[in-house]
């Protein structure tokens, strides 16, 4: 690729990164609710399942998956009935106790549940693998070496992910102690009926072929 198409795809990722969305959502709740430490593992989760779609789509693997519409909607059953969960346990989850030793103890468990939610936030939404097998082979050229292409797009994604997720994050831990406990119990409630909209609305979507 020449200089305009890497500029150009930076921006597209850009824009489709710091669109809101469930993993975005589920960033500044991190943020809000556990600190930008913690939220960090959760933007990991959501780097990592957003590369494996870069990776499927840019092999046969992503191109087989998306001719079988009947396994894609299985994929859009699971991941809007896991947002439809996630939904309910945010809204009836109590919010944590930042500097209590209760919440210090917690935290042997926690990153790896952090983690995995936003994993599957991301990996179990057949639309995104969708769009990035859409927008991939734009820009990639067939004539070169494929590999390097494709790790360097992953590259470029994973910084932009990772900054603009973290950005989200460190936000909102910055604003927590403004909004107190009442607040941050007030957008549980708020994130988790989010949560459960967009469930319902990617379960009922038509066709995603």
């Amino acid at each position: 690729m020449n200089i305009e198409q890497y500029v150009t795809y930076t921006v597209i990722i850009t824009v489709l990164l710091v669109s809101p969305g469930p993993s975005v959502l589920l960033s500044i709740n991190n943020g809000l609710n556990h600190g930008k430490k913690l939220a960090a593992l959760g933007v990991l989760g959501n780097v990592a399942a957003f590369q494996l779609l870069l990776i499927l789509s840019a092999t046969s693997l992503g191109a087989v998956i998306l001719t079988f519409s009947e396994l894609l909607t299985f994929i859009k059953v699971i991941g809007a009935g896991y947002l439809c969960y996630l939904g309910i346990k945010v809204y009836s989850s109590s919010v944590p106790q930042l500097d209590t030793d209760s919440f210090q103890s917690s935290l042997h468990y926690q990153p790896w549940l952090i983690f995995k939610q936003a994993l599957l936030v991301t990996s179990l939404n057949p639309k995104a693998l969708i769009f990035v097998s859409a927008l991939l082979p734009q820009f990639i050229n067939p004539t070169v070496s494929l590999m390097p292409q494709v790790v360097m797009l992953c590259i470029i994604s994973a910084l932009i992910h990772f900054t603009i997720y973290f950005g989200y994050a460190a936000l909102a831990e910055k604003v927590k102690l403004l909004v107190g406990e009442k607040g941050r119990g007030r957008f549980n409630k708020v994130s988790g009926v989010t949560f459960l909209i967009f469930g319902i609305v990617l379960g009922l979507s038509g066709s995603i072929t």
